[in-house]
């Protein structure tokens, strides 16, 4: 099994650094390695951390809620990331917990458990969706089999390119209906990192993946995603569960022959190493989010969810922000790349679909093709939420950024 290692600085080795967190915690640790420099030595980071440690204990002692969020990663994951040093799907989180802090005025304090030490996105979606645990990070996808109303997201090309997207996200019809139905299910959405997912596949195929019909055959993970899995039944490929955790060694090996999911969570797990080619069909999104439970959010007062809501507006911006440079500079699957990106290092071919080859991909997957097949999950899913993302999605313009619940 593939696991992601722990580095905070190149010679601050694993276990000085557990060492560290046990005697003053994971956020101060952590918060105090993501600001020092690189040249700092064991005494200045030991420093730092005791810093850190005592503000965090101010703040939780004068606090009059603590929101204890779970990190399904770490935020030094990428130490000499250009763009940004954390796990990429977790893109935003300590600039969220810093808004949220910040525009509460100490009122919250957001003590955020890394390294999945909550559980896993689907177990930590679950405690935050019962109430057990304040929020989380996780995807749209795996938040789905709990929020069943996030289904109506991943139709086949239903949503467009992602200029469509940061429409939904700042749509006060949006959060009207879906973001609404949302919370009605347990759990709201505070931000929203909206990269596409694409097909990678293992090492020595004897082929370019230009064609559905090229999947015949092929062993394509998938995950527990309604739709995908509907979409998978559509598509030629032999579709085979297979958990997370045992992606990287089942491509290595040929256990699969591919993955469908966004590049930055198959890079944030190591998987890009074992990757020989990716391809950009882009028919669905694979979102992550951060979570925060009903319950929760109805316990702390009208006052507080206004600040909440204006530090998750800020951490959106942020995000938005980041996102291009992110792809360019860091991810590296745009065109104008750097050699030193993290998939133009690895080595795997790019397919880059041109415009008919795309067409192809969409007439194959299309709702109208499958009318029969995808309006019953409309219908059980969220008629009228999926009916807003089409209208939203598909508006004229682009995105004005405001803030979605009294646009």
């Amino acid at each position: 099994m593939k696991t992601l290692r722990i580095e905070p600085l190149p010679h601050i080795d694993r276990r000085q650094f557990l060492r560290w967190t046990s005697g003053y915690g994971l956020t101060a640790t952590v918060g105090a390695l993501a600001t020092a420099p690189r040249s700092a030595d064991a005494e200045e980071i030991r420093e730092r951390i005791v810093a850190q440690a005592a503000g965090e204990k101010a703040k939780a002692t004068t606090a009059k809620h603590t929101l204890i969020f779970g990190l399904d990663g770490v935020s030094n994951r990428w130490p000499d990331g250009p763009v940004y040093k954390g796990t990429m799907l977790c893109l935003g989180a300590w600039e969220l917990k810093d808004a949220i802090e910040r525009h509460s005025k100490g009122a919250i304090v957001v003590n955020l458990q890394e390294g999945a030490a909550l559980g896993g996105q689907v177990a930590a979606q679950k405690k935050v969706q019962e109430g057990v645990i304040g929020a989380c990070n996780g995807s749209t996808q795996n938040m789905a089999a709990f929020a069943q109303v996030w289904n109506v997201t991943d139709f086949p090309y239903t949503i467009g390119p992602v200029e469509n997207y940061w429409k939904l996200v700042y749509s006060k019809e949006i959060h009207d209906t879906l973001r609404a139905t949302s919370m009605e299910q347990g759990v709201i959405i505070l931000t929203l990192f909206p990269h596409t997912r694409w097909i990678e596949l293992k090492k020595g195929l004897a082929f370019e993946l230009r064609q559905p019909e090229q999947l015949k055959g092929l062993k394509i993970r998938v995950t527990g995603s309604r739709l995908e899995q509907e979409a998978f039944k559509i598509l030629p490929a032999n579709p085979t569960p297979v958990n997370w955790a045992e992606v990287y060694t089942s491509m290595k090996d040929g256990a699969i022959d591919g993955i469908h999911v966004g590049p930055a969570p198959v890079a944030d797990a190591g998987i890009h190493e074992v990757t020989g080619q990716l391809v950009d069909t882009e028919w669905m999104y694979n979102t992550d989010g951060m979570w925060l439970s009903t319950k929760w959010w109805n316990s702390v007062g009208v006052p507080l969810q206004e600040a909440i809501l204006e530090a998750a507006y800020e951490a959106q911006l942020f995000i938005q922000k980041t996102y291009e440079p992110l792809f360019i500079d860091q991810l590296g699957i745009r065109p104008d790349s750097p050699p030193t990106s993290i998939w133009k290092k690895a080595g795997a071919k790019q397919i880059l679909l041109t415009s008919a080859e795309r067409a192809v991909w969409r007439d194959f997957l299309s709702f109208e093709r499958h009318k029969n097949r995808f309006q019953p999950l409309v219908e059980r899913f969220g008629k009228r939420e999926y009916e807003a993302i089409v209208r939203v999605a598909n508006s004229p313009g682009t995105a004005e950024q405001r803030r979605w619940w009294n646009a």
